[in-house]
């Protein structure tokens, strides 16, 4: 009886084998894109359209965020040195403002002491 079964099996193999080769055919014949090898789902041609318009705008938007950056930063750097420029120019007048407030009130109190002390 082991003998019987194994040749039914065998038998009963080689029909689903046929069964199967007989349905992926089918199968391949209507589905051409499955004989190449992959799946490729075709994108929407308004949908590739709207995708390459929304990279166009990150991208020159992007580019004016980083100009607006170096053209703000330059500014400030300029805008720094001027400041600079003019805090030196004050600090210097402000010694010199304040030296010739020392001078005068020495002066003003080396007159006190010459009348108090006669």
């Amino acid at each position: 009886m082991t003998e019987h079964s194994a040749g039914d099996a065998a038998q009963t193999r080689a029909i689903a084998e046929q069964v199967a080769d007989a349905a992926v055919s089918k199968f391949a014949e209507k589905h051409p894109e499955v004989r190449r090898g992959t799946v490729v789902a075709e994108i929407p041609a308004p949908l590739r359209w709207a995708a390459i318009i929304i990279s166009a705008i990150l991208t020159v938007s992007a580019s004016a965020g980083l100009i607006w950056i170096v053209t703000s930063l330059s500014t400030m750097s300029n805008t720094l040195a001027r400041l600079d420029e003019r805090m030196s120019g004050y600090v210097d007048s402000q010694s010199a403002r304040i030296g010739e407030l020392e001078r005068r009130t020495g002066e003003l109190e080396g007159y006190h002491r010459e009348r108090n002390g006669r």
